[in-house]
């Protein structure tokens, strides 16, 4: 392979190697050249490839392993999650077939931010639940949910959330609710540290977040949320 003038050699080198493993020359646990095969093959010297190798390991792509060399890692494949105005993470994983789980990380009851207020039409004296959910495919975490609710509409929460399990199954089974989602912004973001570390994941891997009101069947806004969701692992189908 002849590398570029215009590119960095080890970036070229680590793009190389990535496209190797996604076109499945190097297949998954499977032990990539030495860094001596790959100082002959590209004619670079050793800090050359060692930057190549950081890269790729710090995208995910392989892991290294000392006096043995590094091997490639597993490669989730997407899972497409459909968001339409009714979309339940419950009801996508059990259509798709997949092994699911919803864990409460932390709850507060408090007052609301500036953010909560303006979007869930709420005064500054006016209390909110606060949820941290971390949500689990198969095992893997895949995302951090932030959710926030009036307490108002969902009075004396705490007595339900012991053995937590779905959030939309307790308002369906306490306060006979079924939100519906009225909006949606998506930006991808890198995440903060405290994220990388619950999603298993480098800092380095891109993340989808995505920022949602749901409202109460009568139309009134009723819950804010902002979902940290893994890249690596995620696509959106959207439905209208």
């Amino acid at each position: 392979m002849r590398l570029k003038e215009d590119m960095p050699c080890h970036l070229e080198i680590s793009e190389y190697l990535i496209q190797k493993i996604q076109s499945g020359v190097f297949r998954e646990n499977q032990k990539i050249p030495s860094e001596n095969e790959l100082c002959q093959q590209f004619n670079v010297n050793r800090h050359v490839i060692r930057q190549a190798l950081a890269r790729l390991t710090n995208l995910g792509w392989i892991t290294p392993f000392q006096g043995k060399g590094c091997y490639v890692n597993s490669v989730q494949k997407p899972i497409q999650y459909v968001l339409s105005s009714r979309t339940r993470f419950t009801d996508n994983m059990e259509n798709l077939g997949l092994v699911y789980q919803s864990r409460l990380l932390t709850w507060e009851k408090g007052l609301p931010s500036d953010v909560e207020q303006k979007n869930l039409f709420l005064s500054e004296n006016q209390t909110i639940y606060r949820l941290e959910i971390l949500r689990f495919i198969e095992g893997q975490p895949i995302s951090i949910t932030t959710t926030v609710m009036p307490e108002e509409e969902v009075p004396q929460l705490e007595q339900y959330l012991q053995n937590f399990k779905s959030l939309y199954r307790i308002l369906s089974d306490y306060y006979q609710l079924r939100p519906v989602r009225s909006r949606s912004i998506f930006q991808a973001l890198l995440p903060i540290l405290k994220d990388a570390k619950v999603l298993e994941i480098p800092e380095s891997v891109p993340i989808i977040q995505m920022e949602s009101i749901m409202n109460h069947p009568s139309g009134n806004p009723i819950e804010y949320s902002v979902a940290r969701i893994r890249g690596d692992m995620h696509k959106c189908l959207v439905e209208f």
